[in-house]
């Protein structure tokens, strides 16, 4: 069964690695358009629109994992992000490691 992650980020370079590991392991990136049900929604917590955009998808997907990610850790913002609805975080460097962990994709 193919995995289903929808990839808000607002690093170019972040944003093409991680669509290339993840689209490389059989993963379907989404379009922040698609209305499919993805299995995990990963948020850049450097998006200005973070807090409101985690909010709105719990609402809609309140099932998904929501996993934030930033530059490096930030105990307010890492709050601020779960009370709003995320239910993981990790930096950006580590991130496809995290999914990879909590998908169980292979490689």
């Amino acid at each position: 069964m193919t995995k289903k992650i929808l990839l808000l980020c607002h690093d170019l370079t972040t944003r093409l690695r991680l669509t290339h590991i993840w689209s490389a392991a059989g993963v379907k990136m989404l379009p922040r358009t698609s209305n499919e049900t993805p299995d995990c929604i990963v948020i850049d917590l450097g998006r200005g629109d973070a807090l409101a955009e985690i909010a709105r998808l719990r609402a809609l997907h309140p099932e998904v994992d929501i996993v934030t990610c930033g530059p490096t850790f930030d105990g307010d913002a890492v709050a601020a992000a779960k009370a709003a609805g995320a239910t993981d975080f990790a930096a950006r460097s580590s991130i496809d490691l995290r999914i990879k962990r909590r998908l169980k994709l292979p490689g």
